[in-house]
């Protein structure tokens, strides 16, 4: 056992790659995974005669420097295409949606070994607490090869862009595929960035509190190591929280000629439910969750292809009635991670392709987005004779609270069988771009949603705006 120990410490240390030594990376914001769109086409264009305001930098004393961004947008939705429904009726029901958010970050470098930094954002409408710490921590380093990071921000693990199991082991919100452009939302957090003297190779270490409790016992530990072996970026880990499933997980990404090759996997030792029923290691089940993609772009044409397959072996079952007491039980409050994981259960696929100068035009493009689940179960059927017997047995034995409690426990499933039933199985959407000038930009295209295999699609058209914004 000690020899497995040893060789297994031995492993962590000798897998990792290191991104960069420069003081940028080391200390660089880990939200930048998630903010390009033009994934593939990468442009170098003088920066030296731009402004620090089209940099985004709106005050710059050398060691301090305040910016952020602005993004004001509206879209204009239709209903062409629906089973019985009249077109009139839908046209009367169009929505129009504005969209307006602005981020402010503060960045500042007392010294070359510290860096201070915190990002809010504020978003339209505004309600409650207008301003939301997005992220807040500090940089600071020890030595020559040991770096710590402490507070709250996004962990990017992983190597997907529709889907990450691996970061969504510590971050506290997942991708959202529709946009993939969107930072999610991380966690409080102590990270150790360790680089391995002579290599490429590198360690990460988190502990993470547990803001529910803030019991000591509670606090989760993750470790990561990564290396570069011929071309190829590798990493592997592990995740570990007392009374919870324990995880394994790997992630490569490179390239075969001029396609870029990216996967992750995740190993749970143990269910969700399985945790929360009984806290010990005995009698637990494999619980697996990968995804691995592909990407390229062309010059002539200009054209950028993504594509990404998901496998999610989560074990919620959505046609179960017991399954669906037990998740939204108030003892074990699931209900906030309960969408999100039925929306990916089972297998998905994810297609973006971009198409630039259209016709010769360089401020006309084409865009495509396909999202799909193959295979998750239908929500469960509170009319069927086989629910309404389950739910008699259950209340017939119930005193007059138990049963009062069951009702609101059937209030909040209906609910989410109203939130899911609405949430579509399959999007498919075709835009085309034309942008007036650097400020503004139209979009047009049909958005075709498909809840269930066997009903027809409904096909909306969406026109979109695009009104000034960028960076300040």
């Amino acid at each position: 056992m000690k020899k497995t120990f040893v060789l297994l410490i031995v492993l962590l240390f000798t897998v990792g790659f290191l991104f960069s030594q420069s003081d940028d990376d080391l200390f660089g914001s880990d939200d930048d995974f998630f903010g390009d769109d033009d994934f593939l086409i990468e442009e170098v264009e003088d920066v030296s005669a731009k402004t620090d305001l089209s940099k985004g930098v709106l005050f710059d004393n050398g060691s301090v420097k305040i910016g952020g961004s602005l993004s004001a947008s509206a879209s204009i939705s239709t209903v062409v295409y629906q089973e019985d429904t009249e077109f009139l009726d839908n046209l009367k029901a169009s929505t129009l949606t504005p969209s307006l958010g602005s981020s402010i970050t503060i960045d500042a470098r007392p010294n070359q070994d510290l860096r201070l930094f915190s990002r809010f954002n504020m978003n339209y409408p505004f309600s409650g607490s207008v301003v939301n710490v997005k992220e807040m921590f500090t940089d600071f380093n020890v030595g020559d090869y040991t770096s710590f990071r402490f507070g709250l921000h996004t962990v990017t693990w992983g190597t997907g862009l529709f889907y990450s199991p691996v970061s969504d082991m510590i971050n506290t919100s997942s991708i959202d595929p529709e946009h993939r452009d969107e930072q999610v939302d991380g966690s409080l957090n102590l990270r150790t960035l360790i680089n391995i003297p002579g290599t490429m190779n590198n360690l990460w270490f988190y502990v993470i509190p547990d803001k529910g409790t803030w019991q000591a016992r509670d606090t989760a530990l993750a470790l990561k190591g990564e290396f570069v072996a011929g071309g190829w970026e590798l990493g592997a880990g592990a995740f570990y929280k007392y009374n919870t499933a324990p995880r394994a997980m790997l992630t490569a990404s490179g390239s075969i000629k001029k396609w870029a090759l990216f996967g992750e996997a995740v190993y749970q030792y143990g269910s969700d439910r399985e945790w929360l029923e009984k806290q010990s290691f005995d009698d637990k089940k494999s619980v697996f969750k990968a995804t691995a993609g592909f990407m390229r772009s062309w010059d002539d044409p200009k054209i950028s292809l993504l594509a990404q397959y998901y496998y999610d072996g989560n074990d919620f079952d959505a046609s179960d009635l017991d399954d669906i007491f037990f998740y939204l039980d108030k003892e074990h409050p699931k209900n906030e991670d309960l969408i999100f994981e039925y929306a990916t259960q089972g297998h998905n696929l994810g297609i973006s392709v971009g198409l630039n100068e259209l016709f010769g035009c360089k401020d006309l493009s084409l865009s495509f987005l396909g999202l799909t689940n193959f295979s998750k179960p239908d929500f469960i059927d509170f009319n069927s004779p086989k629910t309404v017997a389950e739910l008699y047995a259950k209340a017939s034995t119930m005193t007059e609270e138990e049963q009062l409690e069951l009702l609101d426990t059937l209030k909040e499933a209906y609910k989410y069988k109203m939130i899911i039933e609405n949430s579509p199985r399959t999007i498919l959407s075709l835009t085309l771009n034309y942008s007036f000038n650097k400020n503004a930009s139209m979009g047009f295209g049909p958005y075709v949603t498909l809840v269930k295999w066997d009903k027809p699609p409904i096909v909306a058209v969406k026109v979109n705006f695009t009104l000034g914004g960028g960076k300040f």
